[in-house]
């Protein structure tokens, strides 16, 4: 019966893992949450983290791991896993429903979600965060939103299409680009740059360059600091990416 108690609790912990890693959640979070996990059903849980796989020792006799990609950022998997974890070791959650609901959010690989349009209008609003600061006409504040919508549904439907990498973000930068230049050329901007700026912000990568930066000061161990510079890394190229397809507009049109 133990034996089967083990193995359950070490498969529970590598769906877990997984389901950190796919959302970007730091190393040493990763395996902390997987320790408590572990402590919290009445087993010690060793865990070790790489860039995309995760390695998990059940009482010293029960090691496995399991592989990921590095993908994306999801905060929302993030904290609900951690909630149910920190409520699960405050007794406030049963291990029985704790292993349900993780095994429901692997299957669907991804907790709330929410409809394209509602992220689509979000990503709108999000463009016209630099206009505040540029104090701009309120004409640009809609030209922002209309532009920025576009870029990120184009980046958005791309990104299922394709399966190669950062292209969606180089032809999203490219089309944010040429529909601001075309917006400068009839007349309606005169800084089409601002435009640019602001319509971008959807696709930048700020919190998976946050995350990568923050775990590489946090000095936890020499892995985590490789696993942060090729998150880092990660950030980077998609930032310029996005930099490409816009410089290749400029330099065409």
């Amino acid at each position: 019966m133990k034996k089967t108690s083990t193995q359950r609790v070490s498969e529970l912990c590598l769906k877990t893992g997984y389901l950190l890693i796919s959302g970007g959640a730091e190393s040493y979070r990763i395996e902390d949450t997987i320790e408590r996990i572990g402590k919290s059903l009445g087993h010690e849980v060793h865990c070790y983290v790489t860039v995309t796989a995760v390695f998990v020792e059940v009482d010293g006799q029960n090691s496995k791991f399991i592989k990921s990609t590095l993908g994306g950022t999801n905060l929302q998997m993030i904290d609900d896993i951690n909630t149910m974890s920190r409520q699960l070791a405050e007794k406030k959650l049963s291990p029985k429903t704790f292993t349900e609901e993780i095994e429901k959010i692997y299957l669907d690989k991804h907790t709330t979600d929410f409809p394209f349009y509602v992220k689509a209008i979000g990503a709108g609003f999000v463009s016209m965060a630099p206009m505040l600061i540029f104090t701009m006409p309120l004409y640009y504040f809609i030209y922002c939103f209309i532009v920025g919508t576009i870029g990120y549904g184009i980046s958005y439907y791309l990104a299922k299409l394709s399966s190669m990498p950062y292209a969606d973000l180089f032809i999203s930068g490219f089309v944010i680009a040429l529909l601001s230049i075309l917006l400068s050329r009839l007349n309606l901007v005169e800084q089409y740059h601002s435009i640019i700026i602001g319509a971008i912000m959807p696709l930048v990568p700020g919190v998976a360059i946050t995350n990568a930066i923050r775990e590489l000061v946090m000095r936890h161990a020499l892995r985590h600091a490789l696993s942060s510079a090729v998150k880092l890394l990660d950030a980077l190229l998609v930032a310029s990416s996005i930099g490409f397809g816009i410089a290749t507009a400029l330099i065409l049109f």
